[in-house]
């Protein structure tokens, strides 16, 4: 009898986060599961670890690629999978219990081609709570209109290659995509972009559920957004697109080239928050480069198409990749200068967080991250008598009353101000008194400062 899904599970040197991966995994509520984890020779004890667990669980199967490529391996494992349906969990990521149940129930009740949920970003913390925001193929206004669930004709929406743009958090028909091949050039990045467009292109039904159902790390520095080769990677898959893309309309001609410049553009911010310019990169950018001015002049890409920040980036990109890079490096130095400051004033003090919302939850960890302070409690006018990240909440007056001599860290985007007059009446010196608004960009709690 055929499981009702195949996990595909592509691995290479992971040891630090599988056990949680595969934990997420054999946890669904779901159990008609077959495993297929597919190792492309991992050499850091991942492959003993999930030879380990092959032992313990009989859903699991163990497949050795004989390519370190991602697109090989999804492609093995879809060769080898029995069930009637297939997903893709990376294996630094995890998923939520009920992920699978409820993509199944939603195909099974929609008959779709492929159905997919929401993704959740995260970085984990020392401090407590991770950092996280939500990925979604449609605005929050379109899927409450649809009350949760939004059922389309994907080729009748080019714009999905620019929305749509993760493999992992669906499932999809075997007897669908069977046929249809990731690219299998080495590595790990964007093998999945061809993957995407030939399923949004091909798919007769789909369906998209508002609801959270993979957690995607932004915090392993191995990952292939984080590589120099990004650039080369992207060359080598859209060389692939291109031939998937001869003799469509001219929509999703357009899309496609969009969706490109798109990820040019985040790579450049990328290497900017690394403040080094991949000077190995220049030949794959120059590649690049060409595709997206030859598609301005021949009217595939306009200005129209694009946002006024896209536009001067464009602009930019054109003019040099150094223009680029410069005017993407510069607010990233100043902020991590602005950083250093901080961890000055804050260096070995006692310290309260004013304000436990979005900024205020960033900041403490980035305090832990960067080993500011000890923060002690969080105040907040809204709220007291509770607890955030395993801290404290208390009103303004009795943390003042508590932490007299602490420093206390406004951490608010739009009532600083006000939050700093009130700190000053209740009898809080102003050299004990800071403002956190350099943001809450996650690359700023990266260890490299």
């Amino acid at each position: 009898m055929e499981p009702k899904i195949t996990v595909i599970m592509p691995s290479f040197n992971v040891a630090n986060y599988i056990k949680n991966c595969m934990d997420s995994v054999l946890g669904q509520t779901l159990a008609d599961l077959e495993i297929l984890s597919v190792d492309a020779g991992s050499t850091d004890g991942t492959l003993e670890i999930l030879k380990d667990y092959e032992k313990k669980d009989p859903r699991i199967t163990v497949v050795l690629s004989e390519k370190k490529s991602y697109g090989y391996q999804v492609n093995k494992g879809i060769a080898l999978a029995k069930g009637k349906y297939i997903g893709v969990v990376e294996t630094d990521d995890r998923i939520l219990p009920d992920m699978y149940e409820s993509l199944y129930a939603l195909a099974e009740e929609s008959g779709a081609d492929y159905v997919k949920g929401v993704a959740e970003a995260f970085i984990e913390n020392p401090a407590g709570e991770d950092t996280h925001y939500d990925i979604k193929a449609f605005s929050q206004e379109k899927y409450e209109e649809a009350k949760g669930k939004i059922a389309v004709i994907p080729r009748e929406h080019p714009e999905l290659v620019l929305s749509d743009s993760y493999i992992w958090t669906g499932i999809y028909k075997k007897e669908f995509i069977k046929n249809i091949r990731l690219n299998e050039t080495a590595g790990a990045a964007y093998q999945d972009i061809g993957f995407l467009i030939q399923a949004q292109y091909n798919a007769k039904w789909a369906v998209y559920l508002d609801q959270v159902v993979y957690c995607y790390r932004r915090d392993n520095a191995n990952a292939s957004c984080y590589n120099p080769k990004a650039f080369h990677y992207l060359v080598e898959e859209y060389a692939y697109v291109d031939q998937l893309m001869h003799g469509k309309e001219a929509e999703w001609i357009s899309a496609y080239h969009y969706k490109m410049f798109r990820q040019t553009d985040i790579r450049f911010r990328t290497m900017a928050e690394s403040r080094h310019f991949w000077e190995d990169a220049l030949p794959d950018i120059y590649v690049l480069t060409r595709k997206i001015r030859r598609a301005f002049e021949d009217g595939i890409l306009k200005k129209t198409d694009l946002t006024n920040a896209e536009w001067k980036a464009a602009e930019r990109l054109l003019e040099s990749p150094y223009a680029i890079y410069e005017a993407y490096v510069k607010p990233v130095v100043s902020k991590f200068h602005m950083l250093e400051e901080i961890g000055k004033q804050l260096k070995g003090k006692d310290i309260i967080i004013f304000g436990c919302g979005k900024w205020g939850k960033f900041f403490h960890n980035l305090s832990a991250s960067k080993g500011y302070g000890k923060v002690l409690a969080y105040c907040d006018n809204q709220s007291g008598d509770g607890f955030v990240q395993g801290l404290t909440v208390m009103k303004p007056e009795a943390a003042v009353t508590r932490y007299p001599k602490a420093v206390y860290v406004i951490a608010n985007k739009t009532h600083a101000d006000e939050m700093k007059a009130q700190l000053g009446l209740l009898g809080i010196r102003e050299d004990h008194i800071l403002v956190y608004n350099v943001g809450t960009d996650l690359f700023l709690l990266g260890k490299s400062i």
